[in-house]
Order: C-alpha cells, then structure tokens, then sequence
C-alpha cells in the first residue's frame, strides 16, 4: 500500500467527516431556531400572562390606596389615644399618690385629736373627781351627820342598827 492510497483513504474519511460535521451542524441550527421559535412563543405569552398581572396588581394597588390612607389615619389615631392613655394613667397614678399623702396626713390629725381628747378627757375626769366629787362627798358626809345630830336632838331616839347579818351577804359565800 501505498502512501497516496493511505493519503487518498485519509482525505475521503476527511471528506466524510467534514459532510457528517455539516449535517450535524446544519441539525444543530435548525433544532436552535425551533427552541428559538418555541421560546419566543412561550416569552409572547408569558409576557401577556405578566403584563396581565401587573395591570391586575396596579388596580388591586389603586384600590388599596384609600386603605393605605385609612391605615395611616388609624396609626395616628392609635398614636395620639396611646399617648392621652399614657398620661391619663400618670395623671392617675399623680392623683393616688397625692390622695394617699392627704390620707395620711389626716389619719396623723385624726390620731392626734383623738389622742389629746382621750387626754383631755381625761384630765377632765381627775379635775371633777378632785375639785367636784371629792367636796360633793365631803358636803354629802357634813349633811348626813347634820342631819344625824339634828335627828338626834330632836327626837331622842337612837337609830335602828342594821342586823347582823344581810341576806346579801350570804349570797356572797
């Protein structure tokens, strides 16, 4: 075998391969332009499909404006009732501590009346036993033995004596 057989077998394997190489590529380029084509149809309708939602979510949006604005007002209605809450219950809170320091302040002023009455009172009743009974008794004692030594004189008679012993005192056992 020759070198121009070995050389001509080399180019028509070539030349095959070169054709089947073109084929293939011809193949290649044509299954690229149908998925070309089948992308292109898909991305038509998919774009549809998209330009459809965004004109649903921009009338969903424009009918959520008023809601969006009615959130904002309720916020700051929230805002403005949190605060007056906040200073209700400090002005509450102000109001109990105050009322408390008054009720203490009373009950010291109550305990202190009542304990300088209790005082006076008392001082009152040692002043009546020692400056009204006392001479009450002692003017109730002088009338009794006046009244004895007047009966005396003038009836002569000596008083009865009590009995020895009192019913009374047996009951005392």
């Amino acid at each position: 075998m020759s070198i121009e057989i070995l050389l001509g077998f080399f180019v028509v394997v070539s030349a095959v391969a070169v054709v089947l190489q073109g084929l293939a590529m011809w193949r290649t380029s044509k299954a690229v332009g149908e998925l070309a084509e089948k992308l292109e149809q898909r991305s038509s309708v998919l774009k549809e499909n998209v330009q459809e939602l965004v004109t649903r979510v921009e009338g969903v949006v424009e009918s959520m404006e008023p809601l969006g604005r009615m959130a904002q007002d309720i916020e700051k209605h929230v805002d403005h009732i949190a605060e007056m809450v906040q200073q209700r219950a400090e002005d509450i809170d102000q109001f109990g501590k105050e009322l408390a320091d008054l009720g203490r302040d009373q009950a010291s002023k109550f305990d202190f009346i009542v304990t300088d009455t209790v005082r006076k009172f008392e001082e009152t009743t040692g002043l009546i036993q020692k400056d009204v009974l006392q001479p009450a008794v002692e003017l109730s004692s002088f009338f009794k033995g006046l009244k004895a030594g007047v009966s005396y004189l003038f009836n002569r008679q000596t008083p009865a004596r009590p009995p020895e012993s009192y019913p009374e005192d047996e009951l005392f056992i």
